[in-house]
């Protein structure tokens, strides 16, 4: 129980911290304080539970001290200490809530009596016991945050254990859910997981973490998943769970271990228990797989500029992302990131087609920020570079927009100048004339010129061959392909791409 002495004169404030040893009687002496006014600073941080202290003192006045304890109703009893010519305050003392009061010259024994006494008022009353609970409670959470957070000192884990003898085990595994509950809960969640296995609930930063002590050799995991079956059941949420290690000194590993698992809970919505093992085989999406068909919807709809299908259309591809069996949280982001970056070079070359100024775009968010709800937070991103492209081709001939798209869409096919004609239904002279006043050049040097824009995207960042490059836009023939790239680049695309790596090395 903490005591502090309150004194201006230095030679009563030593003498009291001499005069009694009150380590030896279960007391923790606080610093002393030399005015009521820093006592009040001492009671904010250390929470005194009895405070002894002098009656006359420069400032407030040793009552004014006892005043201030009772109007905040303070779980702490006040001794005043008194020389012989000051009874008279005795009175005043009493109606100020003041315990107890002592001569400044009483034995030591007497000091001590009157301190136990004090302690014994407070042990009984119902305010102080719910106080130390809290206190408790607050310190057994300060501690555990400390060792998770790697900051704590060898004593603090030592100190740990005594508050609570379950964590002498031998055996321990951290738990993290993504939740954040009111105090009343926390206790009520817990008390159902300790009627499975121990475990040691707190508040942590904004989500719950767990200490739980294992089975050294786990012939508790039955209960554990029962545990956890219930648990998640109530909140709604999965639990994060480490690998099992020997010392609570390793739980700032379990922890860096656990918090890549905050994101799997959008993957793996089924699961009640994520670990580390479960996702260990995970490669993520490969970036070939559906790439091309979802560009090429993509490019669909930011022509037709139908918002309804494009979202039934991007929630069919989140679906189909997350529930992929390699799917991780960076290669969904990936994934998503390349088409983002494909239609907004899309757009924008567009734009630089017809003489009008292209668009910085912000980056998509990180999947921590949009994992929980995509629809409001990532859709906005990719519904924005279809409206600006619809502003932009609404403000041009709309027909040489569409006929631009087509050809980009069909750039992996031999297209005609009559076929992209017959598609946005106007007349092939007439067609090639405006796309010639709209961009400066010819059919035949527009769409080469496209398709060598995309040869280099693919050389820059695919690892595909010549040849697959040259099919993917349009050259049955790679040999010939190899040819037109080097009559428009200098080089051949091999010569190209070791260029590249050169520059980049």
């Amino acid at each position: 129980m903490r005591v502090l002495i309150v004194d201006d004169e230095v030679i009563i404030r030593e003498g009291l911290r001499q005069v009694v040893s009150w380590s030896d009687h279960g007391f923790q002496l606080l610093e002393p304080a030399v005015s009521a006014e820093e006592a009040i600073k001492v009671m904010e941080n250390n929470c005194p539970e009895i405070i002894l202290t002098d009656i006359r003192m420069s400032g407030m006045s040793g009552l004014d001290l006892a005043a201030y304890v009772s109007e905040q109703e303070l779980p702490a009893e006040v001794i005043v200490l008194t020389g012989y010519d000051e009874f008279s305050y005795a009175q005043e003392a009493l109606r100020q809530g003041v315990s107890d009061y002592l001569l400044k010259a009483s034995e030591p024994d007497a000091i001590l009596d009157a301190v136990k006494k004090a302690r014994d008022r407070l042990a009984a009353t119902k305010e102080h016991v719910q106080w130390k609970q809290g206190e408790r409670e607050r310190c057994i959470t300060s501690l555990i945050k400390k060792i998770v957070k790697d900051t704590y000192e060898q004593k603090e884990i030592n100190q740990l254990k005594e508050l609570i003898p379950e964590l002498r085990a031998f055996a321990f595994q951290f738990i993290l859910v993504d939740k954040q509950l009111p105090i009343s809960e926390i206790v009520k969640m817990e008390k159902l997981w300790n009627t499975y296995v121990f475990g040691k609930w707190l508040q942590f930063e904004d989500k719950i973490a767990i200490i739980v002590t294992r089975d050294p050799r786990l012939e508790d995991e039955y209960l554990i998943q029962m545990a956890a079956k219930k648990i998640s059941q109530q909140i709604g949420k999965p639990l994060l769970v480490s690998t099992v290690v020997s010392a609570l000194s390793e739980l700032p590993s379990s922890y860096r271990e656990v918090k890549p698992l905050l994101l799997y809970q959008w993957i793996l919505r089924e699961k009640r228990m994520i670990s580390l093992t479960l996702i260990k085989g995970r490669r993520g999406i490969a970036y070939a797989e559906k790439m091309k068909d979802h560009e090429e919807m993509l490019f669909n709809f930011i022509h037709t500029g139908n918002y309804q299908e494009f979202t039934n259309f991007m929630d069919e591809l989140i679906t189909w992302l997350f529930s992929h069996p390699q799917a991780t949280p960076g290669s969904i982001q990936l994934y998503l990131q390349t088409l983002f970056i494909s239609m907004l070079q899309f757009v924008n070359r567009i734009a630089t087609s017809i003489g009008k100024d292209t668009k910085n775009y912000k980056s998509l968010l990180p999947p921590a920020e949009w994992f929980p709800s995509y629809k409001e937070f990532l859709l906005p991103s990719f519904t924005k570079i279809i409206d600006d492209y619809q502003n932009l081709v609404h403000r041009q001939n709309n027909y040489v927009q569409l006929a631009i798209h087509y050809m980009e869409i069909k750039l992996d096919q031999s297209v005609s100048l009559q076929e992209v004609a017959d598609h946005v239904h106007v007349n092939p002279s007439y067609l090639s004339e405006m796309l010639r006043k709209e961009t400066g050049a010819s059919y035949v040097e527009f769409i080469t010129e496209l398709r060598m824009s995309k040869a280099v995207e693919l050389l820059v960042h695919t690892p595909a061959k010549v040849k697959e490059v040259s099919n993917q836009v349009g050259y049955s023939d790679w040999k010939y392909f190899t040819s037109q790239f080097k009559k428009h680049f200098g080089l051949t695309p091999t010569q190209y791409r070791q260029r590249l790596k050169a520059d980049a090395n």
